[in-house]
C-alpha cells in the first residue's frame, strides 16, 4: 500500500508542475463547518480509503501517465530544440531549450532604453540565421545585427548588418528577413518624444516608414504608407513577412484617421483600416499601396492584428480579433475579446481553417515596452507558429505565450510571472 501511495504522490506532484500560475483561480475562504452527526466521521474515513485505493489503481493503469523518458505524454514534440526570447524587463535576448526553458546561450548585445518604450525586435531567416534590432551604447541610431545558431544552440557569427543603421529618431517595431538573408525589412516609427536633460519635448508625429536593406551592399530603400482608403493619414507597419522568393514582401499596414501612440496598436477601433500588401523590394522605394493587395479589413476580418505570408504566397496566416471590447469598472478595453489564428487564401480571401481560438476577456491594459501586445511569429518554413499575448490586467493574470499545435497553445518554458517575454521566435 505504501508503494502505491508513493506512486500516487509522485503522479500528483508531476501533474501539479504542469499547471501555470496564471491559470489558477484565487482561493476562497472556506465556509463555516456545520456540526456533523456521530456516524459521519467513520463513513468519511471509509470513503477516503476507497478513494485512495481507486486513485492508486488508476495510477497503476496509467491514468496520470506523467513519467516518461520523453517527458509528459500530453505535450507534443516541439518542432525545434531551441527558441530565442527577449525578456520584458531586461530586454536581454537569450537562447532557451524548448524542452526545459533553460538558457543555453545569450546574444552578445546589451540593449539600452532609447526610442521611447519599444524593446528589441527579433526575426528568423533560413539556415539558422536570425536578426535583432536594438539600441546600444555609443550609437546614435538603432542597429540591426545578424547571427546564427549552431546545432547545440550556441550563437556564432554575430555582426552588424551592412547598412543596418536606422537614422536617429527612428525605432524599429517590426522586422523580417528574406529566407536567404539577402534582404532585411524594418518597419520603423519616429520617436516624437525626446528626453533632454530630464525634460520631455514633443515633435509632430509622423507616419511609419518601411526600410528595406540589401545586406550585400548596405543599400537602403524607403517605402511609405500613402492613404489607400482616403482620410487615413497616419500609417504604421504592424507586421512583415517574406515569401520564399525574396522579390515579394508582405506588409500588414494599419492606417488611422487620428494620430495614435506609435509603437503599438493604439488606434481606436473605429478609426483604423488594416490591409496586407505585397511589394517588390527590388524597386527603389515607393508607396506600400502601390503594390499588390492581398487582404483587407472587412466584415469577415473585422480586426486584422497580425499577418504572415506563406512561402509560396498562396496563404496568409492571420491573427484576427472579433466581438465586443471588454474592460473593467476602472479602465475601458482596447481590443475585441475574441482571438483566432486563421489560414486565409490569397487572393480570394476565403478562410481555409482556424488554427487556434481564445477569449481575451478584459483587455484594459497591456504589458509595457512591447511593439505589439499581440504578436505572431513563424519559423523559416512558415509552419511552426509562436503566439504572444501581452494583455496584462488585474495583476497580469491573463498573459500567455507558446507555440500552436493541433488547436492548442503549448506554453513555452519557463512559464510564470518571473519569466515574461516580449519577443520569441525559432
Amino acid at each position: 500500500m505504501t508503494g502505491i501511495l508513493d506512486q500516487l504522490t509522485d503522479a500528483m506532484n508531476a501533474a501539479a508542475g504542469t499547471v501555470r500560475a496564471e491559470e489558477l483561480r484565487p482561493l476562497r475562504a472556506p465556509e463555516r463547518r456545520r456540526r456533523q452527526p456521530a456516524w459521519a466521521a467513520p463513513v468519511a474515513a471509509a470513503a477516503a480509503v476507497v478513494l485512495v485505493i481507486g486513485l492508486a489503481v488508476s495510477v497503476s493503469n496509467g491514468l496520470f501517465r506523467t513519467r516518461s523518458s520523453t517527458g509528459p505524454a500530453h505535450l507534443p514534440a516541439a518542432p525545434h530544440r531551441f527558441y530565442l526570447s527577449t525578456d520584458i524587463a531586461s530586454w536581454r535576448t537569450v537562447v532557451r531549450s524548448t524542452a526545459t526553458g533553460k538558457v543555453v546561450a545569450a546574444v552578445p548585445v546589451r540593449p539600452v532604453e532609447a526610442g521611447g518604450q519599444v524593446s528589441p525586435v527579433l526575426a528568423a531567416a533560413g539556415n539558422g540565421m536570425f536578426y535583432l534590432a536594438a539600441f546600444v551604447h555609443g550609437t546614435p541610431g538603432e542597429q540591426i545585427y545578424r547571427f546564427r545558431l549552431t546545432a547545440a544552440g550556441h550563437v556564432t557569427g554575430f555582426a552588424q548588418v551592412p547598412g543596418g543603421s536606422l537614422q536617429p529618431g527612428w525605432v524599429a517595431d517590426a522586422l523580417a528577413a528574406s529566407p536567404d538573408g539577402s534582404l532585411v525589412a524594418a518597419g520603423a516609427y519616429y520617436d516624437h518624444l525626446h528626453h533632454i536633460s530630464g525634460q520631455v519635448y514633443k515633435t509632430p508625429q509622423r507616419s511609419d516608414q518601411l526600410v528595406v536593406i540589401h545586406t550585400a551592399t548596405g543599400k537602403q530603400s524607403i517605402w511609405r504608407g500613402g492613404s489607400p482608403a482616403g482620410g487615413y493619414p497616419y500609417f504604421r507597419v504592424a507586421s512583415l513577412s517574406w515569401t520564399a522568393d525574396p522579390h515579394e514582401l508582405a506588409v500588414l499596414g494599419e492606417w488611422c484617421r487620428v494620430a495614435s501612440d506609435p509603437g503599438g496598436e493604439a488606434c481606436p477601433r473605429g478609426e483604423r483600416q488594416a490591409q496586407v500588401w505585397a511589394i517588390d523590394p527590388a524597386r527603389n522605394g515607393g508607396s506600400v499601396p502601390g503594390g499588390r493587395l492581398l487582404l483587407r479589413q472587412s466584415p469577415r476580418v473585422p480586426y486584422l492584428a497580425q499577418a504572415l505570408i506563406s512561402p509560396d504566397g498562396s496563404v496568409i496566416t492571420a491573427l484576427v480579433l472579433r466581438g465586443k471590447v471588454v474592460g473593467n469598472s476602472q479602465i475601458s478595453g482596447y481590443f475585441p475579446r475574441g482571438l483566432s489564428v486563421e489560414r486565409i487564401s490569397v487572393p480570394a480571401g476565403r478562410r481555409l481553417g482556424v488554427l487556434y481560438q481564445r477569449d481575451l476577456g478584459d483587455t484594459s491594459e497591456v504589458s509595457g515596452a512591447i511593439p505589439d501586445p499581440l504578436s505572431l511569429s513563424a519559423d523559416a518554413t512558415g509552419q511552426s507558429l509562436i503566439l504572444i499575448g501581452g494583455i496584462c490586467n488585474r495583476g497580469c493574470t491573463n498573459e500567455f505565450n507558446g507555440w500552436l499545435h493541433a488547436g492548442q497553445l503549448v506554453p513555452l518554458r519557463p512559464g510564470g510571472f518571473a519569466h515574461r517575454e516580449v519577443a520569441e521566435t525559432w
